[in-house]
C-alpha cells in the first residue's frame, strides 16, 4: 500500500499546533516580509503537507508540469505526422487548405464562442457570473482555437485519400493552435491586469 511519511492524525495535530503558533507570531508582527518567525512556520506547514503525501504522490505532483507542457506537446507533435521542412514551409502557409483550417480554428472558435455568448447575454437568455466580463470570454474563446487532437482526427477523415491536402490541413491546425494559445494567453494576461487595477 502507498503510505505517507507522516500519519494523517499526527498531521492534523501538527497543523492545529502550528496554526496557534502562527496566530501568535502574526499578532506580534503583521508584516509578513519582516516577520521571520511567521515565514518559517509557513514553510514548516508546507513541509508537513508534503510529508502527508506518499512519495509516489509527491513524484506525480512534481512531474505534472513537465509532462503537461513538454512531454504531451512533443508526443502530440510527433503523432501529428507533420514533416518539418523549411523549404516547403512558405508553400504550406500560403496553401488554401492551410489558410482555411487556420482561420476556421482561430477566427471560427473566437466568433462562435464569444459571439454566441454575447448574443445569449444580450437577448437575456443567460448572464455572466459575478466578476466575469466579456473580455474574459474573448480570451477563453481565443484559447478554444487550440483544437489539436480532435482537429487532426477530423482532418484524417476528411482527407483520407488526399495526403498532400491532409498535410496542409495538419499544418493549419498546428499554426492555429500555436497562434490561439499565444493570443489567448496574452489577451487574458493584459485584461486580467486591467481588471485588477480597476
Amino acid at each position: 500500500p502507498i503510505r505517507p511519511k507522516l500519519n494523517p492524525e499526527k498531521l492534523i495535530e501538527y497543523i492545529h499546533d502550528l496554526a496557534d503558533k502562527m496566530s501568535d507570531s502574526f499578532r506580534k508582527g503583521p508584516d509578513i516580509i519582516r516577520n521571520h518567525q511567521f515565514r518559517s512556520q509557513v514553510i514548516a506547514l508546507a513541509d508537513g503537507a508534503d510529508y502527508a503525501q506518499a512519495p509516489a504522490q509527491q513524484l506525480e505532483h512534481k512531474l505534472h508540469l513537465p509532462v503537461a507542457y513538454l512531454v504531451i506537446p512533443v508526443f502530440a507533435l510527433a503523432n501529428a505526422g507533420i514533416p518539418i521542412n523549411t523549404e516547403e514551409l512558405s508553400a504550406a502557409v500560403a496553401h488554401p487548405v492551410t489558410l482555411g483550417v487556420f482561420f476556421g480554428l482561430f477566427l471560427g472558435k473566437l466568433i462562435g464562442i464569444a459571439g454566441f455568448t454575447w448574443v445569449a447575454v444580450l437577448l437575456g437568455f443567460s448572464k455572466l457570473p459575478e466578476g466575469l466580463r466579456m473580455t474574459h470570454i474573448v480570451g477563453v474563446a481565443l484559447l478554444g482555437g487550440i483544437g489539436f487532437t480532435m482537429s487532426i482526427f477530423i482532418a484524417d477523415l476528411g482527407f483520407v485519400n488526399y495526403p498532400q491536402e491532409l498535410l496542409m490541413a495538419k499544418s493549419g491546425i498546428l499554426m492555429a493552435s500555436l497562434a490561439s494559445g499565444i493570443a489567448g494567453a496574452i489577451w487574458l494576461l493584459v485584461f486580467s491586469k486591467k481588471n485588477a487595477e480597476n
